[in-house]
């Protein structure tokens, strides 16, 4: 048996597809869209047996155990028995900045925020319209059995393997269809959820937490957090110093300073999140939050898809907080959910002074 969608959710399905294939709008005109037999995710999946932290402990903490082991930063297991735990959603695609990626979140036995239990873990699903699905603050259930459970460059997930357009086999996100067996949304969506209130790392503690590198672990990733800072690359000269790309056609090409008068009368000069040339092979761009505790530099990596709400936010020159999915690789990374995870909150527009 399978949970049947939704009217508004089943159209919210429809404008993501009509997106997909490059229209430029959706329209509610279809009045009496029939979703009867729309079928998504499973019911009836076995009471819950285990919390994110086990099966982060048996199968993310080390890569010695497991069954494909590509080196300490790749590795996974197929789960061969029913291993069924629950999570809320705390982060989703709704943007388009997180890619066939849920992230879940329990706080375990402890029942406590902030706790050792307190937990996340990635859900990669191969389909790029998942938040008319998973809602925040939706509870999840999740039996393993069947799916993969490892670290994809040291984030725990749970998924598929695949390989690369460079021929790299990964942990990857299940197959869409994967759902019907495998996942099951338990009751109605809760706004209020108590796991949507993220980790607070912008006080001075939480500085000093994230220059640790001891922290650095598989209990620590990913997290759903906030941090605070300023943009490094928009700071004092940098503002007016452009970057070029380095990918493919994109190699060479320097990215556009923006002027704006403010609210002095004064030109300042800016750029945006993530512009197209200065993407990555993940079609990514890192931008650097600095702030300083105790005397020290504290640095995040803000990491963007290009093309979506987020990329072409005019970046503020004060500090900020940013809410989202934090994980680390050489160092802390995080990536927002949307626009409104930048606080105070940016317009898409320029005003008389400025990124607002």
């Amino acid at each position: 048996m399978y949970k049947i969608m939704d009217k508004k959710d089943f159209i919210a399905i429809i404008c993501c597809l009509v997106a997909a294939l490059g229209f430029s709008g959706c329209y509610n005109d279809f009045d009496d869209a029939d979703t009867e037999g729309y079928k998504v995710t499973a019911t009836g999946l076995p009471e819950p047996n285990t919390t994110i932290y086990d099966v982060k402990a048996r199968f993310c903490a080390s890569n010695t155990t497991a069954t494909t082991n590509l080196n300490a930063s790749n590795f996974w297991s197929l789960v061969e028995e029913d291993l069924v735990f629950e999570g809320t959603v705390v982060a989703n695609d709704v943007s388009g900045n997180l890619y066939q990626t849920v992230l879940l979140r329990d706080f375990g036995a402890d029942g406590t925020a902030g706790s050792a239990t307190d937990q996340c873990l990635q859900l990669g699903i191969k389909n790029t319209c998942l938040y008319p699905y998973f809602h925040l603050g939706q509870r999840v259930r999740v039996n393993l059995k069947g799916l993969y459970v490892g670290c994809y460059s040291k984030a725990p997930k749970v998924g598929t393997p695949y390989y690369t357009s460079a021929g790299n086999n990964r942990l990857g996100p299940m197959l869409f269809d994967a759902l019907r067996t495998h996942v099951e949304l338990i009751g109605d969506p809760n706004p209020q959820a108590p796991e949507l209130t993220p980790i607070d790392l912008t006080d001075a503690a939480g500085k000093k937490w994230i220059a640790d590198n001891a922290n650095q672990s598989w209990k620590n990733c990913p997290l759903f957090a906030t941090v605070e800072g300023r943009m490094k690359e928009v700071q004092g000269a940098a503002a007016r110093n452009p970057e070029a790309g380095t990918e493919d056609s994109w190699a060479g090409v320097y990215e556009d300073i923006i002027a704006y008068t403010n609210a002095a009368g004064e030109t300042e000069y800016s750029k945006i999140y993530a512009p197209e040339c200065l993407r990555d092979a993940g079609y990514c761009v890192d931008r650097t939050i600095v702030s300083e505790a105790a005397g020290k530099t504290i640095s995040v990596t803000l990491r963007t898809g290009t093309g979506n709400d987020i990329s072409f936010l005019v970046m503020p020159h004060d500090s900020r907080r940013y809410t989202g999915m934090m994980s680390y690789y050489s160092g802390w990374q995080i990536v927002l959910r949307d626009v409104d995870d930048i606080y105070p909150q940016l317009d898409a527009t320029l005003g008389t002074t400025g990124p607002r």
